[in-house]
C-alpha cells in the first residue's frame, strides 16, 4: 500500500465501519479470490447463485436472484455514500474487492488505488457514474446465473442507496427538519445522478415518542417473506403506509 493512498483508504475503512459497525474492510493484499465488485468473474456469480438456493431451496429463483444482487451491490453503494458525505472523497470502481464465493459478502479489501477527492457534488457525479456503469456490466453477468429483471434491479440500486443515506444521516447524529431535508436532498440528487429519479423516496412518520423521522419508501419487496424463517420487512412495500408506521415503531 503506498503512503499516498493509505491514510486516506483507511479513513474511509474507518468511516464505513462506524456507520456499520461490524463490517470490516482490509488495506491489506487481497486473496486470490477477491475481485472487483464489477467484474467479479462467472465462477463467483455461480458460487453465490448455488449457495443461496442451498440455504434457502423454498424461497425460489426470483428469491435467490434478488437476494445475490442485493449481496452485490451493497458494499459498493454505501461505500460510495460514505466516501462522499463522510470523507469527501470517490473511491475508484476497480479499486472495491469482494468475495462473491463465499455466499455472505460481509467484508471487503481496497486495491492500492488513491480515491477521486473533490467537493461534494463533484464526487457524488463521478460516484454515481461509476455505480450506473459498473452495475449494468454486473447485471448482464448476474442474469446468465438468475432470472432477474432489469427493473427490479434497478430499483434495488436506487433503495439501497436511499438507505445508505439514511445510515449517514443517523450516523451524524442530527435530528430535525434540516436535517431531513438535507437527507432528502442527498438522495434526489444521487438517483438523478444514477439516472433513476424517480425510482424510491422516503416517508416521514411519528415515532413512539411523537418525533418527526424519516423512513425508506421502498419501491420493490425483497422477497424475504418468502423463506421459511422470513416476514416482510417494516418498510415492505407490500404492507400498507400505516402498518409500516406501526412496524418502525416496535424497532
Amino acid at each position: 500500500m503506498t503512503a499516498a493512498a493509505a491514510p486516506v483508504l483507511a479513513r474511509l475503512v474507518d468511516a464505513a465501519a462506524s456507520v456499520l459497525p461490524g463490517w470490516r474492510g482490509s488495506l491489506q493484499a487481497p486473496g486470490p479470490e477477491h475481485r472487483p465488485w464489477c467484474s467479479p468473474g462467472t465462477g463467483g456469480l455461480a458460487a453465490l447463485h448455488a449457495q443461496l438456493a442451498r440455504r434457502h431451496p423454498e424461497a425460489g429463483p426470483h428469491y435467490w436472484a434478488l437476494r445475490g444482487w442485493g449481496l452485490l451491490i451493497w458494499q459498493p453503494v454505501y461505500l460510495s455514500v460514505i466516501g462522499v458525505h463522510l470523507c469527501g472523497l470517490c473511491p475508484r470502481s476497480q479499486a472495491l474487492l469482494q468475495s462473491p464465493a463465499d455466499g455472505e459478502l460481509g467484508d471487503y479489501a481496497l486495491a492500492d488505488q488513491l480515491p477521486f477527492t473533490g467537493d461534494e457534488a463533484a464526487c457524488l457525479r463521478l460516484a454515481a457514474a461509476q455505480l450506473a456503469e459498473g452495475c449494468e456490466g454486473l447485471l448482464r453477468a448476474w442474469q446468465a446465473q438468475a432470472p432477474l429483471h432489469p427493473k427490479a434491479a434497478r430499483l434495488t440500486l436506487a433503495d439501497s442507496t436511499l438507505a445508505a443515506v439514511l445510515a449517514v444521516q443517523r450516523h451524524e447524529r442530527l435530528a430535525g427538519p434540516a436535517s431531513e431535508a438535507r437527507a432528502q436532498r442527498r438522495g434526489a440528487c444521487w438517483l438523478a445522478a444514477l439516472g433513476l429519479p424517480r425510482a424510491g423516496g422516503y416517508f416521514k412518520y411519528q415515532d413512539a415518542a411523537g418525533a418527526e423521522r424519516l423512513a425508506l419508501d421502498r419501491k420493490v419487496c425483497c422477497l424475504h417473506f418468502r423463506r421459511h424463517d422470513g416476514d416482510r420487512c417494516s418498510t415492505c412495500p407490500k404492507r400498507p403506509l400505516p402498518e409500516r408506521i406501526a412496524c418502525l415503531n416496535l424497532e
